[in-house]
């Protein structure tokens, strides 16, 4: 066994890699220890919301990401049946935020990015890819990882972002309740301007229906179409050629050959760790919480729950601050996590999939009935962009 590092993270995604170079700006030797052989190249998460921007500020990348992304200045509510019920406009935000829009952004490029800004300015993180560990186990002094090969690295604390699947979680014996939706989301992702097939579509659109809901959103190098897929439906058969016909017909009618660059389908849940501490090792990102995309909020909750912790564990590794912070960071994602992540994807997700006709009609009077009222919208997108999320849960901007 090697040195003592101050942390070890578990897990090279998105969140343990925004953990990662945090915590190196604040002084912190830090290991990353990812089962992989390579960074994921999935295409997965692609929204980013205005304080995770301002997070990338903070960290140095923002300037990388604004150039690799689109910029999503608004976005739409649909219903396949009577077409646009709702729109909204970011730029009511322009007097909370310094980035008032959506970045669209695949979040294997973010990943990337922060790699990248790691290895060029940071030589005390040390990435090891193809290291997957098996256990964990702890005292009052560290904690130490055992890896598949039989090696052991100590750190002072342990982070766990490796995954709704992770094995630190697992590991520590920690629960992880809540639902499996009966639905899963077919993802289509099509190389054709699709804007051209769907007149007045703006970059992100949620698409309301009680057989078939629907997100259509742009990301920089394509479209992307989530379908809700019923229980009756095959794994198999929902990624089948004729199926994935039978859904573009149904949302373009007749149209061209479109060049479909990736079809995957996966199961939807809401789920929370009993607990995002314990000891010397810490959950974060989907091994903490993980929930429905629509509303675009897990990877930036997961980034947020990053930046949070390296600030806190940044100040306990110097002396700062004793470890009730900690504690304190633990309970507060946990209840951000629950109270306005979980919350507010559910109440979308529910909202897309009703199938009773007067909540239907009444989904829709609320929608346009906020989006035409400046003020109520502005309040409704605090929301929606998470800025209400973050000044709630006592999340800082950006370092002090």
């Amino acid at each position: 066994m090697m040195g003592v590092h101050d942390v070890a993270v578990v897990g090279a995604g998105p969140v343990g890699l925004t953990a990662a170079l945090a915590l190196a700006r604040r002084g912190a030797s830090v290991v990353v220890l990812e089962e992989s052989e390579r960074l994921s190249t999935e295409w997965r998460a692609s929204t980013f919301h205005p304080p995770t921007i301002e997070i990338a500020r903070d960290l140095g990348v923002v300037g990388t990401m604004l150039s690799s992304g689109i910029v999503a200045r608004k976005y739409q509510v649909r219903d396949r049946r009577d077409g646009l019920i709702a729109e909204f406009d970011f730029g009511l935000l322009a007097g909370e935020t310094a980035y008032p829009f959506r970045l669209q952004l695949e979040q294997y490029k973010y990943t990337q990015i922060i790699k990248d800004a790691i290895e060029e300015r940071h030589d005390r993180v040390d990435i090891r890819l193809g290291t997957g560990v098996v256990g964990v186990s702890q005292d009052d002094g560290e904690a130490v990882l055992t890896t598949a090969s039989g090696e052991r690295v100590a750190a002072r604390w342990v982070l766990g972002a490796d995954g709704a699947r992770s094995t630190i979680r697992k590991a520590l014996g920690t629960p992880f309740e809540g639902l499996t939706y009966d639905h899963r989301y077919l993802v289509l992702s099509i190389d054709y301007p699709v804007e051209t097939l769907l007149p007045g579509i703006c970059d992100v659109n949620y698409i309301a229906d009680p057989e078939e809901h629907l997100l259509v959103l742009r990301v920089p190098d394509l479209w992307r179409v989530v379908i809700s897929v019923p229980p009756r439906v095959t794994s198999e058969e929902a990624v089948s050629d004729p199926y994935v016909a039978e859904r573009l017909r149904g949302l373009f009618g007749d149209h061209p050959e479109l060049p479909l660059r990736e079809r995957k389908i996966y199961s939807v849940h809401q789920r929370v760790a009993g607990t995002f501490r314990q000891g010397r090792v810490l959950l974060l990102g989907d091994a903490a919480h993980v929930n429905s995309p629509m509303g675009g909020m897990g990877l930036n909750g997961g980034i947020h729950d990053a930046f949070d912790l390296s600030i806190q564990l940044g100040a306990v590794l110097n002396g700062e601050a004793g470890t009730d912070v900690l504690d304190a960071w633990a309970h507060r994602r946990r209840k951000a996590a629950i109270e306005a992540v979980k919350e507010l994807t559910h109440r979308t997700t529910t909202a897309m999939a009703e199938q009773d006709e007067a909540e239907r009609r009444k989904y829709q009077r609320q929608m346009s009935e906020i989006a035409a009222a400046p003020p109520r919208a502005r309040d409704w997108m605090m929301d929606a962009a998470m800025i209400s999320n973050v000044r709630t849960h006592d999340l800082p901007p950006r370092a002090g």
